[in-house]
């Protein structure tokens, strides 16, 4: 009986798949900002002067809404990453606050802005809210799929929050880069074609990557 036991247990472990050791959320964070921070390099170098960089110390609303971007990208980031780690809830909501609060400082600056923007006397192009919204999103397909990477290695208690703040993610790491990128310092122009790339990114990406990631974890 013993014998047959410890034949039928072996039998057992050797059809186990070996197991792969999750990434740390520290170097996975650090590899989406590497990633993002060489985009940004190779945008801006493309560029004979980087068009945001004045724009940033010359207008508070254009700083506002870089500055809540990039909140908004770090945080969204973290709570991605912490979603495909068992135990770092605390960090995956954590992360999430963070980004939402990045978001509406930057919309509630640009709204606040628009009321004494002269628009006169910096008109924005025809079409450029649709331009930047689709470098944006542009700029967001490597961010993603590396966040993505990592998330489907783990094991996410909730796909469709996962899949939210990763979408958001992206989304605000390709608007950054955008946002350093243009010379354009209109709020609405910020709000419509900066801001707009992680919330509609994050509605569009919610269910699909929701779905996806379900699937992985069943």
């Amino acid at each position: 009986m013993t014998g047959s036991t410890d034949r039928l247990i072996s039998g057992l472990v050797d059809d186990l798949e070996s197991v792969r050791p999750l990434p740390r959320l520290r170097f996975a964070f650090a590899i989406v900002l590497a990633v993002w921070a060489t985009v940004l390099g190779v945008v801006l170098s493309s560029q004979e002067t980087p068009l945001g960089a004045h724009s940033l110390l010359a207008d508070r609303v254009f700083l506002a809404a870089f500055l809540g971007l990039l909140v908004a990208a770090l945080g969204a980031t973290m709570s991605a990453l912490a979603a495909g780690q068992p135990g770092r809830e605390r960090a995956e909501i954590v992360g999430l606050t963070i980004s939402l609060v990045g978001l509406l400082g930057a919309a509630l600056a640009c709204v606040v802005g628009m009321g004494s923007f002269d628009l006169a006397a910096h008109p924005s192009p025809p079409g450029a809210d649709a331009m930047c919204f689709q470098k944006g999103a542009l700029m967001s397909v490597l961010p993603s799929g590396v966040i993505l990477s990592f998330l489907v290695r783990g094991w996410t208690a909730h796909p469709i929050r996962a899949a939210l703040t990763a979408a958001v993610a992206a989304g605000a790491l390709g608007a950054t880069i955008v946002h350093l990128s243009c010379e354009l310092l209109g709020p609405r122009h910020l709000l419509m074609g900066h801001l707009s790339v992680p919330i509609v990114l994050g509605l569009i990406g919610l269910y699909p990557l929701g779905a996806l990631l379900r699937r992985l974890r069943s």
